[in-house]
């Protein structure tokens, strides 16, 4: 142990007559892969896109510069003897040093917090400039090792990707205020910047691959199996999911609730999954039909263009239960006359647009 303690003294002298700058070069010479080059270009991509996410949520004015600054010298530990020695210490030695080094208290506090959670039951990001950090390299990681083709494969995960999945989720469970960052804006942005071509294709596996961790952290959690699926669709915004699931699980219960759960679930499983919300009102000449209408045009002049919660849905689409029965009971949907379908199913799909964005209802009715 002494020996252990006389080397740790050592690093940590050595470690810095080096400013932080000097380290961040350093880490040129370290592989990250083949093909998406050294942990310097690592770094790079982190800090460009932690700079695009920042752009998103619109940073207080006095947090501004902190992402900027930690992204010049994001990673620059790994350069360190310290760290080289004892890997586990990658963060704790970069805000160590750089507190050392002169930058400012946010700054060292964001390079700790880049390399926040370090496994499911570590702490999370306190601050935006840091939270912005650990999105970022997380959001890299993931999108450049799928694009190469280096995903996990059975309980083969070298690189951390499902920890780093479940680290981005966890993140933005954290920090409501970071709702603009979806999975699909942070997955884009991260394509953006890697060296290697980044398909459509990819990116949807790497969504469905977080969401897949969400999914099973929910289930471990307790959750009903039910609930889970009706607002897995939600898992791009898991801030807005956490509040979703909640609503959900008070509401479950109640009778009008339900009969709305079940009104949705006919809409939504009558209609072919390329059904469009495009019809002509003026087509409309049965009496449930225009019924029907009317309490569609009110709930959408009622919702606005705001993104919609599930109470605020709830307590506005109320008066579209009755309408929807009666359209169902008094309408054949599947007319003989192509554009009396059409636009029947045309004013059904507009209620289904209305209620997929807020959760999956055929998963209750």
């Amino acid at each position: 142990l002494r020996a252990r303690y006389e080397d740790a003294t050592y690093f940590w002298r050595a470690d810095q007559t080096k400013p932080p700058a000097a380290l961040r070069q350093a880490i040129g010479r370290l592989t990250f892969t083949d093909r998406l080059g050294s942990m310097a270009d690592r770094a790079t991509r982190i800090a460009s896109i932690a700079a695009d996410l920042a752009r998103l949520v619109h940073l207080p004015a006095d947090e501004t510069s902190t992402p900027a600054r930690a992204g010049q010298l994001v990673k620059f530990d790994l350069a360190s003897q310290m760290v080289v020695e004892l890997p586990g210490l990658a963060g704790v030695m970069a805000r160590e040093y750089a507190r050392r080094a002169g930058e400012p208290e946010p700054v060292a506090q964001a390079l700790f917090e880049t390399e926040l959670p370090r496994s499911a039951s570590d702490s999370l990001p306190k601050t935006r400039p840091g939270a912005l950090l650990a999105l970022a390299d997380r959001f890299d990681l993931i999108t450049g090792l799928f694009a190469i083709g280096a995903m996990p494969t059975g309980s083969s995960d070298p690189y951390g990707l499902r920890r780093a999945a479940l680290g981005v989720v966890s993140i933005l469970r954290a920090h409501p205020e970071l709702e603009p960052i979806t999975l699909t804006h942070g997955l884009r942005l991260a394509a953006i910047h890697q060296s290697v071509p980044v398909s459509d294709d990819v990116l949807d596996q790497v969504t469905s691959f977080i969401a897949r961790r969400f999914e099973q952290h929910l289930l471990d959690a307790g959750h009903p199996h039910q609930l889970v699926q009706a607002v897995l669709p939600l898992a791009g915004t898991p801030a807005r999911l956490d509040l979703t699931l909640a609503e959900l699980a008070q509401r479950a219960g109640d009778p009008s609730f339900v009969s709305l759960a079940e009104a949705l679930g006919r809409v939504r499983r009558i209609l072919p999954s390329d059904a469009s919300a495009d019809y002509d009102p003026a087509m409309l000449t049965e009496p449930a039909e225009l019924a029907l209408h009317e309490a569609v045009t009110k709930l959408q002049a009622s919702l606005g263009d705001q993104p919609t919660g599930l109470a605020r849905f709830v307590d506005a689409a109320q008066p579209l239960v009755g309408p929807i029965n009666n359209f169902f009971d008094a309408v054949l949907v599947m007319a003989k006359d192509p554009q009396v379908r059409y636009q029947r199913l045309g004013l059904l799909a507009a209620i289904r647009n209305l209620a997929d964005s807020v959760l999956d209802w055929t998963e209750l009715a």
